[in-house]
């Protein structure tokens, strides 16, 4: 039953808005900060991720392809076992909607979200050490 109330998960000092989740699926909304470097490129074996961008642009890496921009009301669709990446390189935050499947993805969400800044680079060993823990991987 939904109760009103929006949990929300720190994210690279902003925070993610949870929307709705269930054991199936999560959906949240989120700000992706202007000069975001984005995660490591990496591999999820256990969670499918789309994030759809309802406000600015992002840079999505898929697999070894170069960046790619995608702007307002375009999907990154990433799913398990996927390399992947995203960055905000423009001078605006840019406004995201983001599912995972399962919704037991957001464990991950939060590790991540909260060990990731807005404008530095993360701790390598850290951000392994989260992905390790989430049956994921970080892959240069």
């Amino acid at each position: 039953m939904d109760t009103g109330e929006v949990r929300v998960i720190p994210y690279a000092g902003d925070a993610l808005r949870v929307l709705g989740e269930c054991a199936g699926v999560a959906i949240g909304e989120l700000s992706v900060p202007a000069g975001f470097a984005g995660p490591p490129p990496h591999v999820h074996h256990d969670f499918d991720e789309a994030l759809y961008v309802i406000s600015g642009t992002l840079a999505m890496v898929r697999g070894r392809d170069e960046p790619v921009p995608v702007p307002t009301g375009g999907l990154i669709l990433a799913p398990r076992g996927v390399r992947h990446t995203f960055a905000n390189p423009g001078d605006r935050p840019t406004r995201v909607l983001g599912i995972w499947t399962p919704g037991g993805a957001l464990s991950f969400m939060s590790d991540i979200g909260a060990a990731l800044s807005a404008t530095g680079p993360p701790d390598p060993e850290l951000l392994a050490g989260i992905y390790r823990r989430h049956n994921s991987e970080i892959v240069p």
